[in-house]
């Protein structure tokens, strides 16, 4: 095969020539763009449906996972890149697989109920407690057994305000959307690294511990379950079980998604920083008080989010290198 010279074309042919190729380029580089957009808004409604569908359909664990671990990445490619569409796509695909790998363990109760701990974290709680777990000193000292006083519900308020981490981050949005992209990618990695130890370690909470598993007396109830009984006039279910994951107490998502938030909005300003911390002390009150946490949880999620910390400058050229490729 011969090989071919330099191209001794005059200058100016040889530009006008790559002129008319370049209106083709760029059609075709926007054709091939709409097309991936279009394929990618498709793969989110199949994904979710498809994760939702999981019991029915037989989907084993691994399939499950990364189906649902799709949606987000196609949420990004189907929305335009750095705009906030993008980011609200983002993050609310994201919370909803977080919510899904959340929820799996419990898909078969009858299995995880033979792995299920129980001891272990009421022995830690009883040495950082001097001898009983915080979760009973607290409901000792503030709470009258079988009644709900407005401190309950103040302090269940505190426990439901799981979501003020995205509402900051959204707040951040609107005021200054340079720091949302690492804000949310280290709450994204809080959550989702709080997951593999509801498979690992499946760990009871408080109240079912003492509920269902006859540990501490019987002496911790579970104030939110009798708070919104209370307010809402309903009776309680028969299966105080209840939806979603009973047994994902370790560690406790609640406090690494805030703490990590805090962190981000200390980096904003001192003020933004101190209301985040203060919230954080609120709701590792909170999270205690009401049955739904062993202090231990709450140190374990504080030590997760603070591997989000320093991990952040080693997971950040991976990170980039994703983005790029989605886009």
């Amino acid at each position: 095969m011969r090989r071919r010279g330099p191209d001794k074309r005059p200058l100016t042919i040889r530009a006008l020539e790559e002129l008319r190729r370049a209106p083709r380029l760029v059609t075709d580089r926007h054709a091939r763009r709409s097309a991936l957009r279009a394929v990618s808004l498709a793969v989110v409604p199949a994904g979710v449906a498809l994760a939702q569908l999981r019991k029915h359909l037989s989907l084993p664990p691994p399939a499950t996972v990364a189906i649902a671990s799709a949606v987000p990445l196609a949420a990004i490619a189907a929305t335009k890149p750095r705009t906030r569409t993008r980011y609200v796509a983002a993050g609310a695909a994201y919370m909803w697989l977080f919510k899904v790998t959340w929820e799996m363990p419990f898909d078969d109760p009858d299995s995880v109920r033979e792995r299920v701990r129980i001891d272990y974290p009421i022995k830690i709680d009883r040495l950082l407690g001097g001898g009983v777990t915080p979760s009973e000193r607290l409901q000792h000292a503030f709470r009258e057994p079988g009644h709900v006083r407005p401190f309950d519900i103040a302090v269940t308020l505190v426990y439901g305000s799981w979501f003020l981490p995205h509402m900051l981050l959204g707040y951040l949005l609107l005021r200054d959307e340079r720091y949302v992209p690492r804000a949310a990618g280290r709450l994204t990695a809080a959550y989702h690294l709080t997951t593999p130890c509801y498979w690992i370690v499946p760990t009871a909470p408080p109240w079912w511990a003492s509920e269902h598993g006859g540990r501490m007396n019987g002496g911790v109830e579970r104030v939110v379950r009798a708070v919104v009984c209370h307010v809402t006039g309903i009776e309680p279910p028969e299966n105080t079980e209840g939806p979603g994951n009973p047994w994902g107490s370790m560690p406790s998502d609640h406090i690494s998604s805030a703490a990590i938030t805090a962190m981000g909005l200390s980096e904003v300003g001192f003020w933004p920083g101190v209301i985040g911390w203060a919230y954080v002390a609120a709701a590792g009150f909170a999270v205690v008080y009401t049955g739904e946490h062993y202090l231990i949880d709450v140190l374990a999620g504080l030590a997760v989010a603070e591997i989000v910390r320093r991990g952040e400058p080693y997971a950040a050229p991976f990170v980039r290198a994703v983005a790029h490729a989605l886009e």
